[in-house]
C-alpha cells in the first residue's frame, strides 16, 4: 500500500481506495461544504502516521473523522460563508499576530503563509476571552484556512495544504509562556487542531529565528505531542533560508527573511494592559453559584429531561483545566433509571468537547434544547490522574412555553428562579 500521496499530486489509485473504503465506515453526516476526497484522505495520512496495516488505518481514519464531523455540526462549520481572518475576534483584537495567506505555494502545492511572533502573549488571551472562546475562534481560522487550501485543490486537482513560516526573530519567553507549555495547554491545542481535527493541513511549519533557549521548551513540547510532531515542526537558527530556497522561490519569500518580497505584510498583536483584563462584574450571580468537585480520573454529569423547547445558559468557574460538552441522548423514556457513565460518543454533541480553564476568565455560554429527549452536561477530569477539580457552578433553563426561568442544579433537579444569567 502507498504510504501517502504526496503534496503537489493527484491521489493515485491506491489513495482513492483508501478513500472509498473509509468513506463506507462513516456514521456522520458528511456536509457538501466539506466532502471531497482530499479532505477525507486527509485524515488516512494522519492514521498512517501511527499504523501500519491498511485495516488500521481504515479504521481510525474513519474514528477521527466521525468525531470531526461531529465538532462540525456542534460548531456550524458547514455554513456558506466562514469568517475570513478580518472577521474573526482573535483578529480583531489583535489578539494574535496575523499574515496573510498568500495564493503563492511552494514546489509542492502548498499554499504560504508567513507570520512574525515577536509580538505575541500568551496572557493576553488567557486574560481577556473564554478559553471556550479561544477555541471557537481558533476552529473558525482552521476552517477558514481549509476553505483556502480546498479552493487550490478545486484549482489544481492536486493535494495541498499551508506550508506555514513562523519567523521568531524578537520573541522572548516570560513564566507564563513556560506555564502554557509546561501544563500541556500547548500540547492541548496542538492535539485538538493539528492532529485530530484538520490534520495535514498545516505541513510544515517551519520555525525560524530560533532563540538557543528554544530548545528547552520545545524539548518538553515534543514529550507531550503524538507522533509526526518534529516532522511537521521543524526548526532553525539563522541559517534557514538554504532550506526554504530548495522549494520556495526568492521572489515569494519576504524580504524581512532574506527573500525578494517586498508587499508581504504582517500585523502585529497588541498586549492587554491588565487593567483591561477580564473582571467578574456580577456579584449576586457569584454569591450563588454552586460547588461541587470532580475527582481526579472521575466524571460529573448534569443530566436533563427535555419535553419542551428550552434555552440551557451556564455560568462556571474552575481552579484548572476540565473537559466541558453539552450531549444530547435522545429518547428519554427510561428517566429513572440512573446513568452512571453514558457513552458520549453514541451521542450528538449539542456543545462542542473542550478542554477549559475558567480560573481566569470565567465561562458564560449557552445551547438551544430543541430537541425533545435526555441532554447531558459533563464535567471531565480523566485527564488527571492525580488532582480533583474544584467547580463553582449556576445552571439557568428558559422555558419558552411561558417564558419562565428554572435554577438547575448538579443532580439535575430544577426549581423556579428570576433570571439570573
Amino acid at each position: 500500500m502507498a504510504r501517502r500521496s504526496p503534496f503537489g499530486l493527484p491521489l493515485n489509485d491506491e489513495a482513492k481506495q483508501l478513500v472509498n473504503d473509509v468513506r463506507l465506515r462513516i456514521g456522520q453526516p458528511i456536509h457538501p461544504n466539506f466532502n471531497t476526497d482530499f479532505n477525507v484522505y486527509r485524515f488516512i495520512m494522519a492514521a498512517e502516521r501511527t499504523h501500519r496495516k491498511e485495516r488500521d488505518v481504515i479504521k481510525y481514519a474513519a474514528l477521527a473523522l466521525n468525531n470531526h464531523l461531529r465538532y462540525r455540526k456542534a460548531l456550524n462549520l458547514d455554513v456558506e460563508h466562514i469568517p475570513s481572518f478580518d472577521d474573526n475576534p482573535i483578529f480583531q483584537k489583535k489578539l494574535m499576530p496575523r499574515g496573510e495567506i498568500l495564493t503563492k505555494t511552494d514546489a509542492q502545492n502548498r499554499l504560504l503563509w508567513y507570520i512574525e511572533y515577536a509580538t505575541i502573549t500568551v496572557e493576553s488571551i488567557a486574560h481577556s476571552i473564554r478559553s471556550s472562546e479561544a477555541c471557537k475562534f481558533q476552529f473558525l481560522q482552521f476552517e477558514h484556512m481549509l476553505r483556502k487550501v480546498m479552493e487550490q485543490e478545486e484549482r489544481t486537482g492536486r493535494l495541498s495544504s499551508l506550508r506555514h513560516i513562523v519567523n521568531m526573530d524578537g520573541y522572548e519567553i516570560n513564566p507564563f509562556t513556560m506555564v502554557f507549555v509546561t501544563s500541556g495547554t500547548l500540547a492541548y491545542y496542538s492535539q485538538l487542531f493539528h492532529f485530530e481535527n484538520y490534520p495535514e493541513l498545516v505541513t510544515p511549519t517551519d520555525i525560524v529565528n530560533i532563540a538557543k533557549w528554544i530548545h528547552v521548551p520545545y524539548k518538553i513540547a515534543k514529550a507531550m505531542m503524538p507522533t509526526g510532531f518534529s516532522e511537521k515542526f521543524r526548526l532553525h537558527d539563522r541559517h534557514f533560508l538554504e532550506t526554504l530556497l530548495e522549494d520556495i522561490d526568492v521572489n515569494d519569500i519576504p524580504v524581512s527573511l532574506g527573500g525578494n518580497d517586498t508587499e508581504i505584510k504582517f500585523t502585529d498583536a497588541i498586549k492587554i494592559d491588565p487593567n483591561n483584563y477580564w473582571r467578574v462584574d456580577n456579584a449576586d450571580l457569584i454569591d450563588a453559584l454552586e460547588g461541587f468537585h470532580v475527582g481526579a480520573r472521575k466524571s460529573r454529569i448534569v443530566s436533563i429531561n427535555v419535553t419542551t423547547a428550552r434555552e440551557l445558559k451556564w455560568y462556571f468557574s474552575t481552579d484548572g483545566d476540565i473537559y466541558f460538552g453539552v450531549f444530547f441522548e435522545g429518547d428519554a423514556t427510561n428517566n429513572n433509571v440512573e446513568q452512571v457513565e453514558p457513552n458520549l460518543d453514541n451521542m450528538d454533541m449539542v456543545y462542542p468537547w473542550l478542554k477549559i480553564t475558567a480560573k481566569l476568565v470565567h465561562e458564560i455560554d449557552h445551547v438551544n434544547l430543541n430537541r425533545v429527549g435526555r441532554y447531558h452536561v459533563v464535567f471531565c477530569n480523566k485527564h488527571s490522574w492525580i488532582h480533583r477539580r474544584c467547580v463553582q457552578f449556576y445552571g439557568q433553563i428558559l422555558d419558552d412555553t411561558d417564558n419562565s426561568y428554572k435554577r438547575l442544579y448538579t443532580d439535575g433537579t430544577m426549581s423556579s428562579a428570576d433570571r439570573m444569567i
